[in-house]
């Protein structure tokens, strides 16, 4: 077996010399100062001598045995006494380390008490350490919302600013820590962009050896919160000083609009609500700050950032030349559009609190707060993007919550069956639940059903739930959901419920996710009209910003056009500029997270409409509108007893009829306000009934106990059946007129009978009449009572007689003669209207429009069967008025003649008017006779003459008589009380002669 020579030749040569003889030689690692074997050691030395063991002696075996042992032995102490040269040395090392440290320590907290900007750190931090700690203290100018960035090279689609940030990382070995963390920011490419571009003129200075000081770094910022621009800020601060364009780190942030001289020292200024920075004082100051610390050799930078970069900040900014090189860098950061969206709450769902039960879900999520906040000028980005995940992340707490409560209820837990959570955000706490489960589950759908009436309304409003279901279809399988605005316009009468179904209305919204918090804010149109220029816009501005995430309804929203008197659209500007804001601010998109209802009466709505802002009408459609009709008798009836049930109250079979009929006759006047008109006449039926029992004697206990009666609701509920007394009372002063009084009378016994048979007698009783006859034959008295016999019969609301002349109808100038004659018809709704003289509407063609405006207007119904209209005039002149217009005749069917009072007719009249004085005529007169025969034939030639006026000259005959009967009175001298007054045939007979004198002298002659 050969073995090597453990003796080999001497040689001088330092490659000869055993490797750990040079001291320099000796490796740092402790592995290899581990004694080597023999062969080892000779490594790289002269070839060593081979000798075979089997020929030597055993002596000589021994030597080389005992010569490798003493060997070894040598090498073992040779290593260790170097290894402990070793530690030696590198104790001495690490003194001379720790001794120079405490040095740095001792300079730094020595410059640290000098400027007094910060505590005293730990023993055993270095000074370097400290000062990194202390400058990190100064530049939080913000609270980071994620953890941690995203390392912006695992970003799969990076921006074109990231893959060149990356290209020069690897190719030309460029580090910035900033510049990563500025890369790592979501979205802000811009910025990104421009953090390159101030890199690349680093590297222009550097090459071309120019300085600087000719470029600019100020930097002017804007855009919403939540962007990032105090971030950004800092890190472009902490980048300056990086790359040396700032040589000291003294950062300062002010919060003010005013630079102060302490911001001199700082080389990056931070101004962190420069929206206040609007005037030229304000920029000079800023640019004077800042050349006190070029003066100092020390470049300062200032950074503005903005909200609103208005136009008087602009300008600011343009004072001067300086100006507008100092700070012509200025970036306009974009809210996060969805993409950004999703990247930012993937880095917020790091957290370890947030819980997924899928990774797409946040694609939802950050669908639908795109959809939400798109294009919203108060789109706080971040912070939004944070508060909309913590509502979702709450809202599955509270549905874990509602899930285990309601497990609980059918289960114990003594049950095998576990409960098994799903824990975790879901697709329906970000979209809602599916529609078809918020209907069958809504309480405001429920009491919107509930709701009397209104079949058509909630016909359209169930739409709302079909469109909300198919477009959550739409999202839940990853497609675009139909735009749809939910915008509308309520029309209709006050009382038909369209508050109420607002309200419910925005309870629904809510309930399927279209609104974020569902409130209501209630304006009526008077609350958004200022008291100066401009006051409108504001206050309209005001009311949509408090609606945000709710529903804004304006109330009477018709008074926010005013027609003026020659029937054109207001110039009102006040008005004008309300309905402007609303057009410019309402788009109807899902991003305005509002809804806007305008309630108003349907025909002046339709005319605001139509002479308004045109986009007015784009924005709330009147084929999109909701109509409210009136409640008829029956809806009204259900209205009564639900409002009956609310107080506990009950009333009798014959007053819950009696309730009908006083409806029925509100119903026809002009402002009837449904459910408001049932609450005012149950409120009025209450207090008479308190007033009836009372003075009953009735028991305070019992009264809850007592129905309502007939004359709670109407004290004079049987005035039908008192109609022929009142019939009669009413005309006991007319003469002559049975004719007249057997038509009326007729009609009152066919509404008994009709009604006695079921039938609704309004649509067979006349409603229009023509009065005819020559003057003074009662037409005006008579049509003074028509009120009151169709009030009796039930029919009209009032009894009163709305009386107007020609005059009132025909218009100044063209197109205002229709509006006058609206308005006395809505004057005379659920009343009479008398049109006194009526035969002057004959003439030119103002008074053909009038014709034509009566004629529409009788068929409109709103005034067909709710009113009685009378037409007055002479005969002649009438059938002239009725001849003009075939319709006109149409519309007037029965025509009531009224004659010349008969000469008996006369007599009685004047016998009657002298009563009431307490004068009577001679017995010779009224008997029959010759003196009467005389008399009556006077009578006779007198209303044959021309121009007599019946009843009205026989009221002047009898003022002639009373004139002379009190004037002999005057002249007696008998001091006693005259007693009854009579008057003479022959004093009769010379008051005949003189009214006949009047007439003329033939008639005189006749007589004799």
């Amino acid at each position: 077996m050969p073995y090597i020579d453990p003796t080999p030749p001497r040689d001088d040569s330092p490659s000869n010399q055993p490797s750990d003889a040079d001291p320099s030689s000796r490796s740092e690692s402790p592995a290899e100062d581990l004694p080597k074997t023999p062969a080892s050691t000779h490594c790289g030395g002269p070839e060593p001598v081979l000798t075979d063991l089997q020929n030597l002696k055993q002596d000589d075996a021994q030597i080389v045995a005992d010569s490798i042992a003493n060997l070894f032995v040598e090498a073992v102490a040779s290593r260790l006494s170097k290894l402990k040269s070793l530690e030696e040395h590198a104790k001495e090392s690490a003194e001379n380390q720790e001794e120079t440290k405490e040095e740095e320590k001792e300079e730094e907290e020595k410059e640290e008490e000098e400027t007094k900007d910060e505590e005293t750190k730990d023993d055993n931090a270095n000074g370097d350490e400290s000062s990194e700690a202390k400058e990190e203290k100064e530049l939080k100018w913000t609270d980071l919302l994620v953890d941690e960035d995203q390392d912006f090279e695992l970003v799969v689609d990076k921006s074109p600013s990231q893959i060149e940030w990356s290209r020069r990382k690897r190719e030309e070995g460029q580090q910035n820590e900033h510049m990563d963390r500025i890369m790592s920011m979501v979205g802000h490419e811009k910025v990104k962009a421009y953090f390159l571009s101030v890199l690349d003129k680093i590297s222009i200075s550097k090459r071309w050896g120019k300085s600087m000081d000719e470029w600019s770094f100020d930097l002017v910022l804007h855009g919403n919160d939540g962007t990032g621009k105090r971030r950004i800020a800092q890190i472009y601060a902490e980048f300056l000083h990086s790359v040396g364009v700032v040589s000291t780190r003294k950062f300062a942030i002010n919060d003010s609009h005013w630079a102060s001289d302490e911001d001199a020292e700082a080389s990056v200024i931070f101004f962190s609500a420069a929206d206040n920075i609007d005037r030229t004082s304000e920029v000079e100051r800023i640019l004077e700050v800042s050349e006190k610390s070029e003066k100092s050799e020390s470049r300062s930078v200032a950074i503005l950032s903005y909200k609103t970069f208005s136009s008087s900040s602009q300008s600011a900014l343009d004072i001067s030349e300086v100006s507008r090189r100092r700070f012509s860098n200025r970036l306009s950061l974009e809210n996060y559009n969805e993409k950004e969206i999703l990247q930012f709450l993937k880095l917020l769902c790091k957290k370890s609190e947030y819980k997924l039960q899928s990774d797409n879900l946040l694609e939802f999520l950050a669908r639908q707060i795109q959809k939400r906040h798109a294009g919203d000028n108060g789109f706080t980005n971040a912070h939004k993007i944070k508060d909309e995940l913590e509502k979702v992340w709450n809202k599955s707490q509270v549905r874990a919550e509602e899930e285990w409560c309601s497990w609980a209820k059918t289960h114990s837990p003594e049950d095998s069956q576990k409960f098994s959570k799903q824990d975790g955000i879901t697709l329906d706490d970000i979209l809602g639940p599916a529609p078809e489960n918020v209907r069958s589950k809504s309480e405001a759908w429920k009491k919107l059903e509930k709701l009397v009436g209104l079949e058509e309304v909630k016909e359209n409003l169930g739409r709302i739930f079909d469109m909300a279901e198919f477009n959550s279809q739409q999202e839940r399988h990853g497609r675009q959901p139909l735009d749809a605005s939910y915008n509308l316009c309520f029309l209709g009468a006050p009382g038909v419920g369209k508050t109420t179904v607002a309200e419910l209305y925005s309870q629904i919204l809510s309930e399927l996710g279209i609104v974020s918090r569902g409130h209501i804010v209630s304006k009526q149109a008077s609350d958004l009209l200022g008291k100066y220029v401009g006051h409108s816009e504001a206050n309209t501005t005001d009311a949509l910003e408090d609606a945000k995430g709710g529903v804004l309804v304006i109330d009477d929203a018709h008074l926010l056009y005013q027609e003026s008197c020659k029937g054109k659209g207001s110039s009102d500007s006040f008005r004008n500029g309300i309905i402007d804001t609303l057009v410019a601010k309402i788009s109807g998109g899902a991003s305005e997270d509002r809804c806007v209802i305008l309630c108003g009466y349907t025909d002046r709505m339709e005319k605001m409409f139509l002479n308004t802002n045109p986009g007015l009408q784009r924005r709330f459609p009147v084929e999109s509108c909701l109509r409210f009709e009136n409640y008829d008798d029956e809806q009204l009836q259900q209205i009564l007893r639900l409002k009956m049930k609310r107080d506990d109250l009950i009333a009798t079979d014959e007053a819950s009829e009696v309730a009908r009929e006083v409806l029925n006759r509100t119903r026809r006047r002009p402002n009837f306000g449904n459910g408001g008109d049932v609450e005012t006449l149950l409120s009025r039926a209450k207090a008479r009934r308190i007033t009836r029992l009372r003075n009953a004697k009735c028991p305070f206990l019992e009264f809850q106990n007592r129905p309502l009666e007939p004359e709670d609701f109407d004290p004079d509920f049987d005035r039908a059946s008192r109609a022929d007394k009142h019939r009669n009372a009413l005309f006991q002063d007319f003469v002559g007129f049975d004719n007249v009084i057997g038509k009326f009378q007729g009609y009152q016994k066919m509404a008994n009978g009709m009604r006695r048979c079921g039938i609704d007698p309004k649509s067979y009783i006349p409603w229009a009449f023509v009065f005819s006859g020559p003057p003074g034959t009662g037409k005006t008295s008579t049509a003074r009572k028509v009120g009151r016999l169709f009030y009796d019969m039930g029919f009209i609301s009032s009894d009163e007689v709305v009386t107007c002349s020609v005059t009132d109808l025909i218009g100044q100038y063209i197109g205002s003669t229709g509006p006058k004659v609206i308005s006395q018809f809505e004057q005379g709704l659920g009343k009479v209207l008398f049109i006194d003289e009526a035969y002057r509407l004959v003439g030119d063609s103002y008074h053909k429009d009038a014709i034509g405006e009566i004629v529409d207007t009788m068929t409109n119904p709103r005034f067909a069967r709710n009113m009685v209209v009378i037409l007055a005039g002479y005969g002649d002149e009438m059938e002239t008025l009725l001849s003009t217009n075939p319709g006109l005749r149409s519309r007037f069917p029965t025509i009531i003649e009224f004659p010349h009072m008969a000469p008996e007719d006369c007599l009685c009249l004047l016998t009657r008017l002298l009563a009431k004085l307490n004068i009577r005529l001679s017995s010779s007169v009224t008997a029959s006779g010759s003196a009467n025969d005389t008399i009556i034939g006077m009578l006779r030639v007198l209303t044959g003459t021309k121009g007599w006026a019946s009843g009205r000259d026989v009221e002047n005959l009898s003022r002639t008589i009373t004139e002379r009967v009190f004037t002999k009175v005057g002249d007696s001298e008998d001091a006693s009380e005259p007693g009854a007054l009579e008057v003479s045939f022959d004093e009769l007979v010379d008051c005949l002669e003189a009214m006949l004198k009047q007439k003329g002298a033939r008639f005189l002659e006749e007589v004799s």
